[in-house]
């Protein structure tokens, strides 16, 4: 079976962590992942063990080599800088000299010098990764210079920021520093003569800076420094997404765009490790397990709540931890990411979009070794030459390849007739696979819910819990379709009261409305009447009336009245309620009761709504004789969005025929997927919510002979369909222009995706 050994543990040897310099290229030598070389002017780092003979493409990034840096020209500051630097050292070099001599005072001075000096070089060695962000531009020496009074505080944040996989090099480079200060000083001189020899960029004479500011401190501070080192050390206590947003700011800062900072913070954390599922064929066995392989096996997932923290062995690794951002899409539907949690200027309110980012993969899929199933391979390397493609969400409109994935956090909010990815109540009555006009109120390049989005739902719930039952583990707001008379009225109020029985079928943190129907008879939550009172508002507590009733108290700023012909109704869970539970995946209150929204990997989803897909739908087609054919199409580029059937037949991919099932749910029993390009299509029906796929698809009825009708996408599940719902989960009955009160939407930052094509 393909792949199975990776990740086994048979490598002793950890390699190279961070950079490794190794002077000039030669092609007699042979590279280790990480070595980093000098060849035509440019700097190269090796992305494959024993490369040996395969040159450097000059300023460009191959399989086997990352263009880091190009040639530039120093500017008369940095040459001054390092005349002067020189000197600096020379001096240092003195003093040290002077306190090998002095009495027990200069000794601990000697010792201070050492620490600071380790301290130095922890921020040298990370102001060396950040300085492929601002190669090649040459005005980035003179802003450096302005940087030089404030070095000192940006050395030990950057102290703190670094992670765990660069400590265990700098605790290494500590204990050579404090053999001898003579020995640092002649170390600082070689790496400005290094520097000087090779003309980099700003970033090294930010270094350089760093070294000469901190030596000058040596000296004026001496032994009070260790208190100061002290100190330091007891703040470093950042948590792992403060860590990775201070880096990325620091390298923002440093004069490249945050997109940039992203391409490089992945691409320094790319390992070998291979993730595997093996999903075996339905005719093999109709459990809705899966094995997970390679890296994925023995690991551990559970989900969370508000109050416990459930374990997560998958989503805090490299290739699958998320990180919270907000972005926007440029009219050609590029992303750009505007903030991340943890930096100034990151939002999850107002006109903002959130969404989850996560490592760029590569995509794999193949028979296995029996032939009774698909294996799921995804990497964090390339690996073209072994058959993987760039996951469809990383390939940019240009068709080249980005280093991150980005998927929408939860469902769209309107704010002044526009839609936004933001917390708040998801917007309802309005969107539709049509009304793509308002999904692009932000520009022309945005749709909703694509079908990447949908497909990476599946996914993850393959990879982290090794099924494609999602509700075994959360089954979302799925059984939550409660609508009762109030019990008692009340005047002047912020409670509705119900019978004890009734009130105990509620969530706190969850949704009502109270609506006066007046004459009305019919009680869908799509009418305005069933809203009139208050309008989809958070329960915050339950409370005792008496020995038969007790009342909803509702987060309202206005009392109001009440009468016993009043309707309360259970209403979606607003987008951002999944923040407070604990971690990655789970739900507010309960993970099984079928009442709570969840999320997995931190993209929330069931909350008691469909999401209408943007750019996908269905034709279905009955001929003059009767016989009914079901099509399903998609477009990768939202701008082309159109209604007319002729021109989706002819401009569209046709993904493939669904099979025959009409006027009924049915349950998928075999499937098409195809994760590295977001398909998923039913092939046979069968089964149950416990078996297969365990989730249903509802495609509505036959046309009349002779006619077609498109029809749109409805994903994962509502608020009263219960063991139908899930990741696989599609109603497709409706028109491409039904709009309803249970059909919520997202917007997608993968609404224009490019066609990634293997170099020849």
């Amino acid at each position: 079976m393909a792949n199975r050994s990776t990740g086994s543990g048979q490598w002793t040897d950890m390699g190279n962590v961070t950079p490794n310099p190794r002077g000039s290229y030669s092609d007699a030598e042979t590279y280790k992942y990480l070595d980093m070389v000098s060849y035509g002017g440019g700097s190269y780092l090796c992305l494959q063990d024993d490369t040996i003979g395969v040159r450097p493409s000059p300023g460009e990034s191959t399989d086997r080599w990352f263009c880091s840096s190009v040639p530039g020209e120093a500017t008369p500051d940095f040459k001054n800088l390092v005349t002067e630097t020189k000197e600096a050292a020379r001096t240092a070099k003195e003093k040290a000299s002077e306190a090998e001599t002095s009495a027990k005072a200069s000794e601990i001075s000697a010792q201070a010098a050492s620490n600071s000096a380790g301290a130095a070089a922890a921020s040298a060695r990370d102001a060396e990764n950040a300085k492929d962000v601002v190669a090649g531009y040459k005005n980035a020496a003179e802003k450096a210079a302005s940087s030089a009074a404030t070095s000192e505080k940006n050395v030990n944040d950057k102290i703190a920021g670094l992670d765990n996989t660069f400590s265990e090099k700098t605790t290494s480079a500590i204990e050579t520093i404090n053999k001898s200060v003579d020995t640092k000083a002649e170390e600082i001189k070689n790496e400005i003569t290094a520097t000087k020899n090779s003309m980099v960029d700003a970033s090294q004479k930010a270094i350089n800076d760093t070294i000469d500011a901190r030596k000058t401190e040596i000296n004026n501070t001496g032994a009070s420094e260790i208190k100061n080192v002290q100190a330091e050390s007891a703040t470093q206590t950042q948590g792992i997404k403060s860590v990775a947003a201070e880096q990325l700011a620091a390298i923002n800062a440093a004069g490249g765009t945050l997109e940039s900072a992203i391409e490089r913070y992945y691409a320094m954390r790319r390992t070998r490790e291979i993730y595997t599922v093996e999903d075996l064929d339905p005719d093999v066995t109709q459990a809705c397990t899966v094995n997970r392989l390679d890296a994925l096996s023995g690991l551990t997932c559970t989900p969370s709540t508000n109050t416990t923290a459930g374990e997560d062995q998958i989503g805090t690794l490299e290739a699958f931890r998320p990180i919270e951002v907000n972005w926007i899409l440029d009219d050609d539907g590029n992303q750009k990411i505007t903030a991340i949690e943890g930096m100034p200027g990151y939002k999850t309110t107002g006109k903002v979009n959130r969404g989850i980012m996560n490592m760029g993969l590569y995509y794999k899929k193949e028979r296995n070794a029996e032939d009774n199933g698909w294996l799921h391979h995804w990497s964090m390397l390339p690996r073209k030459e072994e058959g993987y493609v760039p996951m469809k969400e990383c390939v940019r409109p240009d068709n080249t390849v980005q280093g991150w994935m980005l998927h929408p956090k939860g469902a769209a909010v309107d704010i002044d007739g526009v839609p936004y990815v933001t917390n708040g109540k998801p917007v309802r009555n309005k969107p539709s696979y049509a009304n793509f006009a308002y999904a692009r109120k932000q520009g022309p390049a945005y749709c909703f819910e694509t079908d990447v989005d949908a497909a990476w739902v599946l996914a993850l719930t393959m990879i982290k819990y090794g099924t494609k039952d999602l509700q075994a583990y959360m089954r979302g707001c799925t059984s939550y379709s409660y609508q009762y008379n109030v019990a008692v009225a009340e005047e002047n109020t912020k409670r509705v009261i119900l019978t004890k029985d009734q009130a105990n079928d509620f969530v706190v943190g969850s949704f009502v409305s109270v609506g006066n129907p007046g004459s009305n008879t019919n009680y869908d939550r799509y009418y305005a009447y069933m809203h009139n009172i208050v309008d989809s508002v958070k329960i915050t507590a339950i409370e005792a009336v008496d020995e038969t009733h007790s009342a909803l108290v509702l987060d309202v700023a206005v009392p109001f009245t009440t009468e016993t012909s009043y309707k309360v109704s259970t209403m979606h869970w607003e987008t951002g309620s999944t923040d407070s539970v604990q971690g990655y995946d789970g739900s507010p209150v309960s993970n099984t009761d079928g009442k709570n929204i969840c999320k997995i990997n931190g993209i929330e989803i069931l909350p008691g709504g469909y999401s209408v897909s943007g750019n996908s739908m269905h034709i279905v087609s009955t001929d003059a004789d009767g016989n009914t054919v079901d099509k399903y199409y998609r477009t990768n580029n939202a701008k082309l969005l159109t209604t007319n059937l002729d021109t989706i037949i002819s401009t569209y991919e046709e993904v493939g025929i669904l099979p025959e099932a009409y006027d009924a749910w049915k349950y998928v029993k075999g499937q098409l997927v195809d994760f590295g390009k977001g398909t998923m299509i039913p092939t046979e029906w069968g089964g149950g919510d416990k078996a297969w796929w365990a989730d249903a698809w509802y495609c509505g009825g036959k046309p009349a002979a002779g006619t077609r009708t498109g029809r749109e996408l409805l994903r994962r599940g509502g608020l009263n369909a219960g063991g139908v719902n899930g990741p696989s989960c599609v109603g497709g009955l409706n028109g491409l222009a039904d709009a309803w009160w249970g059909i919520l939407a997202t917007l997608s930052p993968n609404a224009v995706r490019g066609e990634w094509q293997a170099a020849a």
